[in-house]
């Protein structure tokens, strides 16, 4: 078999990505409109928000549920005002198609994606209020297959400190808001994507690098030059690399620049990877470009 043949004017590999990137989407889209609506209001904000990502998947172009949402939307901004009722409206509509999909999961990378677009639809209007906090607690405890994988496992160590009293602070929501949008890459008072933040979260404070003896592994993709320029750099000074993480490594550095889906690629796996090893007792250090080029300039 031909495996480079056309398929619907796309080679088969283009095909398979294609499908891989609408099922992420998709299970997005399920997770991002569960969050919006999370604590059965939706705000200004929200609605905004919705608008502005569903223009932005061109991977979901065609389904149906996008499609009327997106249209609903369109009709409310259409004359520029946005009433109380026009927002109950719409709060009770995404509510239904949350319904509808409520057993279409599937474990795995679906949750994980799934995960990520609740957290990013619950913070969307920048606040974590209580009802979408216990709602974020119970999608954890309903999805128990990923509890211990990354990022679950940050979101769930961190809303047991928060729940540990019973008590919701002002200050613990400020602190889950900036976990979730650490997770997510999202900056809340600027509405955009911030790469460099969503990796900051997982460095490790240190005040000195020892180099020379020391094994790092590189993820993502530098400003510094290419990977392959910071890899000589490393052994010109005396280290060793690996290309994959695991326990002879120690230390792992996260590039400054990465596309805003880092988190389902082999950047995001590797500092997973590397999260797991630290949770078994492995002194791996994980630390930032910036951090690196602190101790090496």
């Amino acid at each position: 078999m031909d495996v480079s043949k056309e398929f619907e004017s796309q080679s088969l590999s283009q095909a398979f990505s294609f499908t891989r990137e609408r099922e992420r989407a998709l299970y997005g889209l399920k997770g991002i409109l569960s969050g919006v609506v999370a604590d059965k209001r939706l705000n200004e904000k929200e609605l905004l928000f919705l608008d502005s990502w569903l223009k932005s998947q061109q991977y979901l172009n065609e389904d149906k549920n996008l499609l009327e949402i997106l249209s609903k939307v369109g009709d409310i901004l259409e004359d520029g005002q946005i009433s109380p009722d026009e927002l109950q409206q719409m709060q009770s509509r995404i509510q239904e198609i949350v319904s509808e999909n409520e057993s279409s999961a599937s474990p795995g990378v679906g949750h994980v994606n799934e995960l990520i677009g609740f957290l990013t639809g619950v913070a969307s209007d920048g606040v974590l209020n209580d009802d979408e906090i216990g709602a974020l607690s119970t999608w954890l405890d309903r999805n128990e297959s990923i509890k211990n994988s990354w990022p679950a496992s940050v979101i769930v160590h961190r809303l047991a400190n928060i729940l540990d009293d019973g008590i919701l602070g002002e200050e613990e929501r400020d602190d889950l808001l900036i976990t979730v949008n650490q997770v997510t890459g999202s900056d809340s008072d600027a509405g955009e994507v911030t790469i460099e933040a969503s990796t900051e979260v997982w460095e490790d404070k240190i005040d000195s690098l020892q180099i020379a003896r020391s094994t790092f592994c590189l993820s993502g993709d530098f400003v510094c030059g290419d990977r392959n320029a910071v890899d000589t750099m490393l052994r010109c000074l005396g280290a060793e690399t690996s290309p994959n993480v695991n326990k002879t490594v120690d230390y792992l550095v996260i590039g400054t620049l990465a596309s805003k889906d880092w988190l389902y690629t082999s950047h995001g796996r590797k500092i997973e990877k590397a999260l797991l090893l630290k949770r078994e007792g492995h002194k791996i250090i994980i630390i930032t470009e910036r951090t690196l080029l602190k101790f090496t300039h």
